[in-house]
C-alpha cells in the first residue's frame, strides 16, 4: 500500500517546526508497523481556511490525479480542510479515483464511514477555524494598540525586532529608502526616482522579503507606497483592512475610526521635517491630477465678505468670489484681485517679517545646525562600516569557493550583488563628504534666498502661506503656515 502523508502547521515558529518533525516521525512508524510504502510527505506551513492557498495539498491532489499512491494519511480532518464544502469535495474526489482517507485523532476512515460522520467532523473543523481567527484578531488588535507590529512582511527597510516589533536594517534597503525620499525632494518624479533604481539593479520590496514571486522590477506605485509611508518616521498605521467571510477570504478596507494609529513605535528611517514636506508635495501632486489648475495662489484664496473659495479668472489673470463666479452678484458683494497685484503685496509683508523678526547671523547659525546634523562625521563612518562588513562578506566568498563549499556560478553571482551594495555605500558615502565640504556655500546661498525674497513660486507660496483673505476694498489678511 503506497501512503502519502499530509502535515501543516499554521506558523513560521520553531515549536511549530518541530511538529512538523513529530508529526512525520509518528507516521513513518504507523506505516511500517503495517507493512505499508511511504510515498511522500506533503508539507504546509500556513494558516488558513482556505485549501487553494496550500501549496503542499495541492501538489498532493495533483499527484492523486495521476494514481501515485493508494491511501491519505493525517493528523485530523482540522489539518486537511477547514472549509466543509472544498473538504467535501476533495474527499468525494479522491473516492472516485479509490483513493482511502484516513486521519489519526478523528479515528475517521473514508472505507469504514460513510459521508455524514466526515461532514459532521468537517463542521467542527470549520466552526473551531472560525473562532480561531476572532481570537487571532482580537490578539492582532490588542497588540496594534501597544505599538507592535502585526505584518507577516515588514516593511522595506526594517528588519523584525522580535520584542517590540520593527528595527531599521542598516543595510543597502535602508539607504535606498533614504535615497527615494532625497531624489523626491530633489524634484525628481516617481518614474525617474523608479528609473534610477532599476538601472542600479537596487533590490526591491519583494526581493529584499525573500518572496519567490516578488517583482525585481521598482514601479511608480511602489515609489508612491513608500514615500507616504509613515512607519518610516517611526509611526506604525494598522487594522486597515478586515476579514469579511472567514471561508472566501475576502478583506474589505476599514473606515478611519477604526485605524489603530500609533506614535513613536519604533526608531524611524527618516525625519519628520523631510517627512512632512514630502507628503505636502504629494499632496499638491494629487490635486494637480485630479484637475486643479496649478496657479500661483490655488486653493488659498477666500473671499472676506462670504467665506467662499475664490477661483481663477484666466482671461483676466484675476481671481474671483467663487459664488460670484457661480450664482452672480446677488449671492455675494464680491471680493476681487488681480494676481499680480496680490503677488506685490505678498511679497512686501513676507520681506517685512523677514526684516523685523529674523537676524541674518541667527538664520545663518540655525541653518548650519540642520545641515550639520544631518551631514555629520558620524554618519560617514556608519557608511564605512558598512562597506566594511560588505568586504567581509566577499572575503568570506572567495574562502568558500576555494574549499568547493559553492560553486563557481554561486560565487559570481554572490559577489555581483555584494558590489551593487559597495557601490551604492560608496556613492552614499561621496554624496555625504561633498555635503559636508559645500556647507557653508550652501548656507550662505540659502541665507540669501530667504533674505532677498526677490520673487515668489508656487512651492514657496503654498509653504509659507495657510490662506489669505481678500475683501471687498482690496483689504488683504494673511495668514502664515508658521508662528509670526
Amino acid at each position: 500500500m503506497r501512503c502519502a502523508v499530509y502535515v501543516r502547521v499554521s506558523t513560521e515558529m520553531e515549536t511549530q517546526k518541530t511538529s512538523i518533525a513529530h508529526q512525520i516521525s509518528y507516521f513513518e512508524k504507523y506505516i511500517g508497523e503495517r507493512n505499508w510504502i511511504l510515498y511522500k510527505v506533503y508539507q504546509d506551513r500556513e494558516s488558513g481556511v482556505q485549501t487553494k492557498n496550500r501549496g503542499g495539498l495541492q501538489q498532493l491532489l495533483e499527484d492523486s490525479r495521476k494514481e501515485k499512491f493508494d491511501v491519505i494519511l493525517t493528523k485530523s480532518v482540522s489539518r486537511f480542510a477547514r472549509n466543509t464544502l472544498e473538504g467535501l469535495t476533495i474527499i468525494r474526489e479522491l473516492k472516485g479515483r479509490n483513493i482511502r482517507f484516513i486521519t489519526i485523532e478523528d479515528g475517521f476512515d473514508s472505507q469504514e464511514y460513510d459521508e455524514f460522520m466526515l461532514t459532521l467532523l468537517l463542521s467542527m473543523a470549520q466552526k473551531e477555524s472560525i473562532k480561531i481567527s476572532e481570537r487571532i484578531r482580537f490578539g492582532k488588535l490588542c497588540r496594534a494598540r501597544n505599538g507592535y507590529f502585526n505584518g507577516s512582511t515588514v516593511p522595506y527597510g526594517y528588519i523584525r525586532n522580535h520584542e517590540k516589533g520593527l528595527l531599521p536594517a542598516g543595510d543597502l534597503s535602508t539607504l535606498v529608502v533614504q535615497k527615494i525620499f532625497k531624489m523626491y525632494l530633489e524634484g525628481k518624479g516617481l518614474y525617474k526616482i523608479a528609473k534610477e533604481l532599476n538601472e542600479k539593479s537596487y533590490p526591491t520590496p519583494g526581493q529584499a522579503a525573500g518572496r519567490s514571486n516578488g517583482s525585481k522590477i521598482w514601479h511608480q506605485s511602489t515609489i508612491r507606497k513608500i514615500l507616504g509611508n509613515p512607519v518610516y518616521v517611526g509611526d506604525m498605521i494598522q487594522n486597515k483592512t478586515k476579514t469579511v467571510d472567514v471561508l472566501t477570504g475576502k478583506r474589505q478596507k476599514n473606515q478611519e475610526s477604526d485605524l489603530i494609529c500609533i506614535s513613536r513605535t519604533h526608531e524611524g528611517i527618516i525625519d519628520l521635517q523631510t517627512f512632512e514636506e514630502v507628503q505636502k508635495r504629494l499632496t499638491l501632486k494629487q490635486r494637480e491630477q485630479i484637475g486643479n489648475q496649478k496657479y500661483l495662489f490655488s486653493n488659498l484664496l477666500i473671499c472676506g465678505e462670504c467665506g467662499s473659495k475664490m477661483h481663477f479668472k484666466k482671461d483676466k489673470e484675476a481671481y474671483l468670489c467663487g459664488k460670484v463666479n457661480k450664482m452672480g452678484k446677488k449671492m455675494c458683494e464680491g471680493a476681487y484681485i488681480r494676481q499680480e497685484m496680490l503677488k506685490v503685496v505678498v511679497i512686501k509683508e513676507l520681506k517685512k517679517i523677514i526684516t523685523e523678526k529674523i537676524s541674518e547671523e541667527g538664520l545663518l547659525e540655525e541653518i548650519k545646525k540642520e545641515i550639520y546634523k544631518k551631514t555629520d562625521e558620524k554618519r560617514v563612518k556608519k557608511i564605512e562600516q558598512l562597506i566594511g562588513k560588505a568586504v567581509g562578506k566577499k572575503e568570506r566568498l572567495l574562502e568558500l569557493l576555494l574549499r568547493n563549499v559553492i560553486d563557481e556560478g554561486s560565487y559570481q553571482r554572490k559577489v555581483k550583488e555584494i558590489q551593487i551594495e559597495i557601490n551604492t555605500f560608496e556613492d552614499r558615502k561621496k554624496e555625504l563628504l561633498k555635503e559636508l565640504k559645500d556647507g557653508e556655500k550652501q548656507i550662505i546661498l540659502q541665507v540669501n534666498q530667504i533674505l532677498e525674497m526677490k520673487d515668489l513660486d508656487f512651492m514657496t507660496i503654498q509653504k509659507l502661506i495657510h490662506h489669505i483673505k481678500i475683501f471687498k476694498e482690496k483689504k488683504i489678511e494673511i495668514s502664515y503656515a508658521f508662528r509670526v
